[in-house]
């Protein structure tokens, strides 16, 4: 009896079929969270004679930047960038909106925060992180760190997007 050629071919057929059926879950799991990361706000109640708003306003910028690059560095999170009209309005209305427009741009999660500079040397953040779905909060720090300078406002940015990165629940 002549042996067919088809055969064989079946089950390497099958084999690859649940090869990729089994790969594409793993896939899927992979894919980073998506966190809407609005503009970080600043305050200050220094009473420092120098007009130093160019200066801040530069270094809040930089550490938007910074929060929204570190958070993708494990590829755990992807950041979207969530801007506001000047300073996004951390009260409870103004936090309501920013998770609205979050949620429909399909991120899981919002980050919030704003830097106050209390006085020459000392600075405080508070940073706050919520699921878009449900508006509960996953998360939140209030931060204090020394130096109104590129390098303490950029080492407290590399700071809270560790501990957010770290801090998030899987998908």
């Amino acid at each position: 009896m002549p042996v067919s050629r088809r055969a064989p071919r079946l089950p390497i057929a099958l084999l690859s079929l649940a090869v990729v059926a089994l790969a594409a879950p793993t896939a899927r799991a992979a894919a980073p969270e998506l966190v809407a990361v609005a503009d970080i706000g600043f305050t200050d109640s220094s009473g420092e004679p120098a007009d130093q708003r160019a200066a801040h306003e530069t270094r809040r910028i930089a550490l938007t930047q910074e929060v929204r690059g570190g958070i993708g560095q494990d590829g755990k999170l992807r950041s979207l960038p969530l801007g506001c009209d000047g300073a996004c309005r951390l009260d409870a209305e103004g936090v309501e909106a920013l998770r609205q427009r979050a949620k429909a741009e399909g991120a899981r999660f919002l980050l919030v925060g704003s830097v106050h500079k209390m006085s020459t040397l000392v600075l405080s953040m508070r940073v706050a992180v919520l699921d878009t779905a449900t508006g509960k909060l996953l998360f939140e720090r209030l931060l204090s760190f020394r130096g109104d300078n590129d390098a303490g406002w950029q080492h407290a940015g590399d700071y809270v997007a560790r501990e957010v990165a770290q801090a998030l629940p899987p998908a």
